[in-house]
C-alpha cells in the first residue's frame, strides 16, 4: 500500500540535490532514514585473518570454525563463533557469510567485519583452547584479546561436589582495557560464569 505526502517545491527541489543516479524520491528519503536510524548504507567491509581469502577458506576447511568481530555503526561490537562445519571446497565463502552470519546486516547496522580463522584444540591434558574459545565468547572478548589474559577457573560447589557455576578470578597485571570490555567483572576482578559455558 503507498500514501500519499505533501512537501512543498523547497522541500522537494532539496531532494533532488541529494539524489544519486536516477533515485526516485522515496529512495532519497529512506537512505536519509536509514542514516537517522543508523542503518549502513553500504555493504560491510570483510577483512580476513589471514588476509589472502583463498588460505583463510583453505584453513576455514581444516579448523571448521572462525570468529566473527561485527562492527555496528553505533560503535559496538558483537563477537560470535562462526561453525562452517558445512562448508566445503566448492561453496561460496562470501555467500556463506552473508546467507549466514551476516544475515539481514542493514538492519543489524552492520558496518565492518572482521573474520579469523580459530584454532583446533589439541585433545590433551592442559589444553586451554576450548576454554578460551568460550570464555572469549561469553565475555564478548576476541580469541585473542581472552588468551592474553591471565586468570584462574574456580568453582562453587555443594558439600557433593555438584557444581553450581564457575569463578573466573583474573590476576593483577592483565591489561586494563581488556578487562574494562567484561560486563559484570567485580572491582576485586573476579565473575561468575553459568556451567553451561565450560562444561
Amino acid at each position: 500500500m503507498s500514501r500519499t505526502i505533501q512537501i512543498s517545491d523547497e522541500t522537494y527541489s532539496h531532494l533532488e540535490k541529494l539524489a544519486v543516479g536516477f533515485d526516485t524520491p522515496e529512495a532519497v528519503i529512506v537512505r536519509l532514514l536509514d542514516q537517522v536510524e543508523g542503518k549502513p548504507e553500504s555493504k560491510p567491509s570483510l577483512n580476513f585473518y589471514p588476509e589472502d581469502e583463498v588460505e583463510f577458506k583453505r584453513q576455514l576447511l581444516d579448523t571448521k570454525e572462525a570468529e566473527v568481530v561485527i562492527y555496528k555503526v553505533d560503535g559496538s561490537r558483537e563477537i560470535n563463533h562462526w561453525k562452517a562445519s558445512r562448508l566445503s571446497n566448492s561453496s561460496n565463502l562470501r555467500g556463506n557469510l552473508w546467507s549466514g552470519p551476516l544475515r539481514n546486516w542493514k538492519d543489524k547496522g552492520i558496518q565492518k567485519v572482521d573474520l579469523s580463522i580459530l584454532p583446533k584444540g589439541l585433545n590433551i591434558p592442559g589444553d586451554e583452547t576450548a576454554a578460551t574459545k568460550a570464555l572469549a565468547v561469553e565475555f564478548q572478548l576476541t580469541y585473542d584479546e581472552m588468551d592474553s589474559l591471565t586468570y584462574e577457573i574456580d568453582s562453587n560447589s555443594s558439600d557433593d561436589d555438584l557444581v553450581y557455576n564457575y569463578i573466573i578470578q583474573f590476576y593483577d597485571g592483565n591489561d586494563p582495557s581488556i578487562l574494562a570490555k567484561i560486563n559484570g567483572l567485580s572491582e576485586h576482578l573476579w565473575i561468575n560464569v553459568d556451567t553451561s559455558v565450560l562444561d
